[in-house]
């Protein structure tokens, strides 16, 4: 007990000098010395006090210490405008979406595209050991650091990217681009899109292109059938399906959904393009048949039935087909009318049970963008 209560003294003497220091170090105009300063010289003095006030069988009491003093430099930072983050942070960007900040401020690129540009001083690849070029393309898994007397800020140049980072940021969204993101989370919350146990963000893998394993189980999913899939004792002829989506081709080949590559090949790493899953939700819709429709046709035939807009024919008919484009029109695809019907096809997922309307509308708030047109 008197330990802890010299561990508190010790933290109320060391908040007021925070309080003085950050106070006489900088402000919003001029924050890299209150930083240089937290980072260096205050917080070495400040583990050093608490070292000799707690010997190791108070780690528990040292360890609560060092959050409230981290927690103390995040308000502070925080009522000046800026963020901090006293660990390492995971966070997923969306095209030209930045984080920036100053020096101290660690980055860590895990998928993606990220351009790094130096406002000024130098940026550091810690892990290849030298210095790196404003412009530059980070290297996925490298760590960098914002060096001494430097500013930099971490532009997100694909659909999506993924990177981890710690110390004083700034995060800036660019509300012009695609919620690629947020409509990932809409879908999950609606259960119709999961990770893939990569551990990367959310495992969502948006940054991949989708294999027609993949595409078919958001097919299925989509067509409310996901259960009924599952529990199926159907079998196929394909010799290269893995256990994990093997009911799913059993179902497909069933139900004459999906005929395979051929040689008994399902094909299911191959990578799937935006025409051959525009057509599996052509078939949700009831705009397509199996056998029927010529597949080639499907994004024409989307933009007809009102399934894509123009603006997205000619991003899906312009770019990489990606996961992140699965889930884009996927879920914008769940607005559309049924054909021979006055129902949209989220409807009918509702009256299937595989999500509410409660669900539907509040998966809508995770998205910040709006649709192209």
């Amino acid at each position: 007990m008197k330990k802890t209560l010299t561990a508190l003294s010790i933290l109320l003497s060391l908040a007021l000098c925070f309080v003085v220091a950050v106070a006489a170090g900088g402000d919003a105009d001029d924050p890299l010395i209150s930083l240089s300063f937290l980072e260096g010289l205050f917080k070495e003095e400040a583990s050093h006090e608490i070292d000799l006030a707690l010997d190791e069988s108070d780690e528990k009491v040292l360890l609560d210490v060092q959050q409230q003093l981290d927690d103390l430099a995040a308000s502070s930072f925080a009522a000046a405008g800026q963020d901090f983050a006293a660990v390492a942070q995971q966070i997923t960007l969306n095209e030209r979406d930045t984080l920036s900040g100053p020096t101290g401020l660690s980055v860590t690129a895990h998928a993606g595209q990220i351009v790094v540009n130096t406002l000024f001083g130098t940026v550091v690849d810690v892990t290849a050991g030298h210095e790196v070029p404003s412009g530059s393309l980070l290297t996925v898994n490298h760590r960098y650091i914002v060096a001494e007397n430097s500013s930099a800020e971490f532009i997100a140049a694909s659909p999506t990217a993924i990177l981890s980072y710690q110390g004083n940021y700034t995060h800036t969204p660019d509300r012009s681009t695609i919620d690629y993101y947020g409509i990932a989370l809409a879908l999950r919350e609606l259960g119709l899109f999961r990770g893939s146990g990569s551990g990367i963000g959310e495992g969502f893998d948006l940054h991949l292109a989708p294999t027609r394993a993949e595409a078919l189980v958001m097919f299925i999913r989509i067509l409310g059938e996901e259960q009924d899939a599952l529990n199926c004792t159907y079998e196929h002829p394909f010799t290269d399906v893995p256990a994990w989506v093997d009911r799913y081709v059993a179902w497909a080949w069933q139900n004459g959904y999906s005929n395979g590559i051929g040689n008994n090949q399902f094909g299911t790493t191959l990578t799937i393009s935006a025409v051959e899953y525009q057509e599996f939700l052509l078939r949700a819709l009831g705009y397509s048949i199996a056998g029927v429709d010529n597949y080639l046709t499907s994004l024409e035939r989307a933009l007809e039935c009102g399934a894509l807009t123009d603006a997205e024919y000619f991003l899906l008919t312009d770019s990489t087909f990606l996961r992140a484009n699965v889930a884009y029109i996927s879920y914008y695809n769940l607005d559309t009318i049924l054909s021979g019907s006055f129902m949209t096809l989220a409807q009918r997922l509702q009256q299937q049970g595989v999500f509410t309307f409660q669900q539907y509308m509040q998966a809508k708030e995770f998205i910040s963008s709006n649709r192209l047109h």
